[in-house]
């Protein structure tokens, strides 16, 4: 049996909780208490805390005479440990204190639970992690799953109210990005040149928190801004260079990294770090993203993660085209800018694309004179990427030589769905070529606003039938003014 609670426990990750482990002497007293409580400081999340009572503190009514003996359920177990346990006449005594003896007690008893499977005096949780009204005796605590070692404990006259420390339970840390004002979640979109928000949370639910490092690292696409950094605990604003290192340039490739100082971080403190990044021309467009992910090092070179958030942007395709026959052919020479609604506040109405060659966002700007103006080739196939959700205007600034311009600019709303980095993110496209009150948005297929150029009307050349006109008209009044002139002369002859 030995063998197996052996291999039992290897698999238990080996970190101690620490307790008052020796059974003790007890006071006399008239007010003695007859129960107590045992509470685990820093309860990990998840995790039960069985207690089982080992031994019974049995007593006379003034305390005057007291005893420690076996609970039905140990018997077995407390006469096979006689290298702790010294058992006469039912009387259970101990005098061992050597640390390492009485956790391997500890990892047996629990073994011994388990495998009896006993049934716990008492359950401890995160939610809940006291347990009262225990009475006084000798106690097992045994944490499942098993992330940390079992502790013995003795609840006596002197001390009836035990606190364990989760000496090694694991911090946790969470990370989400802001998708809508105040709104975090774990992706969002953006137009290139926005502000992304990112928010960190870190538990520090591990009884001796110690060397609390986080790191964060950011995609190509997201350029930092370490002046928006600001880490607090609970309410209170830490200070940069007292309380926590900021590490811009570190040596492990990160983008940046928080490094707490020795002794800030206590027992279920709670860290809340929120900082800026700029979604940047090198932004990745489409469904794969732009990644930010974190995760915090602890104690000694242990490290958990949190799940990465993302950032999406998007595109839309533009198929500039005049009718041939029955057949839609592109139309080269047509020129095209793009803006949008300002942002309330804002001293103009609108902003205008600042783009690449390739019709990547770069920036906005106010004055339309710096939009940038793209022309499409003789494919009439255009591309704008870099775009949030939202609602953008496409405006023809020049048509093709011989097509009349577009009588209103197009709107184009993007709207996106499936916020999450596990699933497809996706955006649908419409838009509208109508400012009429009924016009309704027409889906783009496959991302690809479709925009017609009609040939405007053909005033007439030299030999059409207009200059035609002008010559017959011309001839015909010379000869009616030759035929009056010569009537003129012949009555005055007369």
């Amino acid at each position: 049996m030995k063998k197996a609670m052996k291999k039992l426990m290897a698999a238990l990750l080996a970190v101690a909780m620490v307790c008052a482990m020796a059974i003790p002497a007890f006071a006399d007293g008239g007010n003695t208490p007859r129960t107590g409580s045992i509470t685990i400081n820093g309860a990990i999340e998840g995790q039960t805390y069985n207690i089982y009572r080992i031994l019974d503190l049995e007593a006379n009514e003034g305390f005057t005479a007291y005893k420690y003996t076996i609970t039905r359920d140990w018997e077995t177990f407390v006469t096979e440990h006689d290298d702790v346990f010294t058992v006469k006449n039912g009387i259970v005594t101990s005098t061992v204190t050597d640390a390492a003896t009485i956790q391997t007690l500890a990892n047996d008893a629990g073994d011994y639970a388990t495998i009896e499977s006993l049934k716990p005096d008492g359950i401890a949780t995160a939610a809940k992690p006291t347990v009262s009204n225990l009475p006084l005796g000798y106690y097992l605590v045994v944490p499942e799953p098993g992330v940390v070692k079992n502790s013995l404990c003795s609840l006596g006259t002197t001390n009836p109210d035990v606190t364990i420390n989760e000496k090694n339970g694991k911090p946790t840390i969470t990370k989400q990005v802001e998708h809508a004002a105040g709104s975090p979640a774990s992706a969002n979109d953006a137009t290139v040149g926005d502000t992304v928000k990112f928010y960190v949370t870190i538990n520090a639910i591990d009884g001796k928190p110690e060397n609390y490092v986080m790191h964060d690292k950011m995609d190509k696409g997201l350029t930092f801004d370490d002046s928006s950094v600001t880490v607090k605990r609970g309410e209170e604003t830490l200070k940069k260079g007292t309380d926590y290192e900021l590490i811009t340039s570190p040596a492990d490739n990160d983008t940046f990294d928080i490094k707490f100082q020795k002794n800030v971080v206590k027992t279920n403190d709670v860290f809340t770090v929120t900082y800026t990044a700029t979604l940047n021309e090198k932004a990745v467009v489409g469904t794969d993203g732009n990644k930010n992910e974190t995760n915090l090092t602890y104690g000694d070179n242990q490290r958990v993660d949190a799940e990465p958030t993302k950032t999406y942007t998007w595109s839309f395709n533009i198929f500039k085209y005049f009718m041939n026959g029955t057949k839609e052919k592109g139309l080269e020479g047509a020129q095209f800018i793009l803006y949008r609604k300002a942002s309330t506040g804002s001293a103009t109405e609108y902003e205008y694309a600042v783009m690449d060659n390739n019709g990547k966002i770069q920036d906005w700007d106010t004055d339309q004179a710096k939009a940038t103006v793209l022309t499409s080739p003789v494919s009439g196939n255009l591309t704008m990427s870099g775009l949030a959700n939202g609602t953008y205007y496409l405006k023809e600034k020049e048509a093709p030589q011989g097509y009349n311009p577009l009588e209103n600019d197009i709107e184009i709303m993007i709207t996106a769905a499936n916020w999450t980095t596990f699933g497809t993110p996706s955006a649908k496209i419409e838009y509208k070529t109508s400012t009429a009150e009924d016009a309704i948005f027409a889906e783009a297929e496959n991302g690809t606003v479709k925009v017609e150029n009609k040939s405007g009307t053909v005033l007439p050349d030299t030999g059409g039938i207009g200059t035609t006109i002008f010559y017959v008209v011309g001839g015909g009044l010379m000869v009616a003014a030759a035929i009056l002139l010569i009537t003129k002369k012949r009555m005055e002859n007369r």
